[in-house]
Order: C-alpha cells, then sequence, then structure tokens
C-alpha cells in the first residue's frame, strides 16, 4: 500500500566518487516488490514540496529498512539534498510506488538484465529477490559503466555468482583506464556475446533513454519480440 512516511538515515556510504548507497527505516507494516521505488519529498527555494523517485536498491527480505542508490547530478535539487544527508536525519518519502517488476511470465523463463551506471539499482534488488526465492533458471546481467571506479555492486553481486550456479554477470566500460578491459564499448554492442544461442528468455533493460533505446532497438534487430522486453527509463 501506497503511504507517505517519515525515515530515519541510518547509514550513508560512498558507492563511487558521485555515487551514495542511502539506507533507510521503513515502517513496520512496509512491503513492496523487488524493482518498485519511494519518492523522496524536499522543498525547493520557493517553499514547494517536490517529489523525486528512487528505486529501491535492496532485496524485500531484507526487514525494517530499505537501501537507495543516488547519483549525485549538478544543480539536482533531490540529489543534492541526499547527499548532504547525515546518519540519523530524517526525511519524508512516499512509497512503495512502480510496476517495473518481474512479470509473471518471467518467473519460468531466462532472464538477462541489461543497465547502465545507476540504473543497476532495481536489479540490485530484484535479482537477489529471485535467487533467494529459489529461482532456478539462468540470470545473466550487463551492466554498463564509465571507468573502473564508477563500477557499482560488483562485490555484492561477485558473492551471487559464488553463491548461485545459474547467475553471471558482466562489467561493460566506455571509457576504461585500462586499455586490457575486457568489455569496451556500451552495453547493446555486447548482447550478441552474452545471449546465449537460442535464448528464448525475457529482458530487463533500465538506464537512461538513449541506453535503453539502443538495447531496444539492438534486440529488435536480433528478432528478440518486444512482450519480451521490459524497461524503465530516467
Amino acid at each position: 500500500m501506497v503511504s507517505i512516511f517519515l525515515s530515519t538515515v541510518l547509514k550513508i556510504a560512498d558507492l563511487s566518487h558521485d555515487v551514495k548507497l542511502l539506507r533507510i527505516s521503513v515502517p513496520n507494516n512496509f512491503e513492496f516488490l523487488a524493482g518498485q521505488y519511494v519518492s523522496i519529498t524536499i522543498v525547493d527555494a520557493d517553499g514547494k514540496k517536490i517529489r523525486r523517485p528512487y528505486s529501491i536498491a535492496s532485496s524485500p527480505s531484507k526487514k525494517g529498512f530499505i537501501e537507495l542508490c543516488v547519483k549525485k547530478v549538478d544543480g539536482g535539487l533531490a540529489s543534492n539534498f541526499i547527499h548532504n544527508l547525515k546518519k540519523g536525519d530524517i526525511a519524508e518519502f512516499l512509497g512503495p510506488v512502480g510496476n517495473f517488476v518481474i512479470n509473471e511470465n518471467s518467473k519460468n523463463k531466462d532472464l538477462i538484465f541489461v543497465s547502465t551506471g545507476t540504473g543497476i539499482a532495481p536489479f540490485a534488488s530484484m535479482i537477489p529477490s529471485l535467487l533467494e526465492n529459489g529461482f532456478k533458471n539462468k540470470i545473466i546481467l550487463i551492466s554498463g559503466f564509465r571507468f573502473e571506479e564508477n563500477i557499482l555492486y560488483n562485490d555484492e553481486f561477485s558473492r551471487l555468482k559464488k553463491r548461485y550456479g545459474n547467475f553471471e554477470f558482466y562489467n561493460v566500460l566506455s571509457r576504461p583506464k585500462n586499455e586490457s578491459f575486457e568489455n569496451k564499448g556500451h552495453v547493446q554492442n555486447f548482447l550478441v556475446k552474452y545471449i546465449p544461442e537460442n535464448f528464448d528468455g525475457h529482458f530487463y533493460i533500465c538506464g537512461l533513454s538513449q541506453m535503453v533505446d539502443g538495447v531496444k532497438e539492438k534486440l529488435n534487430d536480433l528478432r528478440i519480440a518486444n512482450e519480451k522486453i521490459f524497461f524503465e527509463k530516467y
């Protein structure tokens, strides 16, 4: 059920030089589906309340808190507000909201997740949730970043890969500092490399509009039907 609630900042930490992890308290009855988001309430210079959405980046199995993955945007009212929060601060949120969740028809399919930047946030909720709940089909995550230091959730996904034999993930860097980095370029250029032969599963895409459109176009070129593609743009 969607509601407005006050949260206490339980933890705030750097995930990279411009991305913070924000862990906040939630009400005892707070329930959400992996892939949903909450909106933070902030007050602009004119005293007007505005809301900005952020995907929940923690599994629904974690109780008492949720985590957000927030990139600092130059001039971004909400992102700058969040980046200035400290442990113990109070903020107002609305949620959970959103329909970018695992489709019922996907639950017996192999799945490929494609993201760039903080578009990985809903997948940091979806993928652990699937695996924790006994999902046995193959899961592949292809995530794109600019530099090595921009990579998010690498340790978390490495642990999942060690624990679950049906999960694999690959980072793609558009401007790696190490010239020998294996996957140099953009995520849409690595779909052919990592989509298994005769793949009959579903795709989930999250990131900036240009990337999402590029991946969808590439999948259509590969004769992937639109009903097998689920996406969220920001």
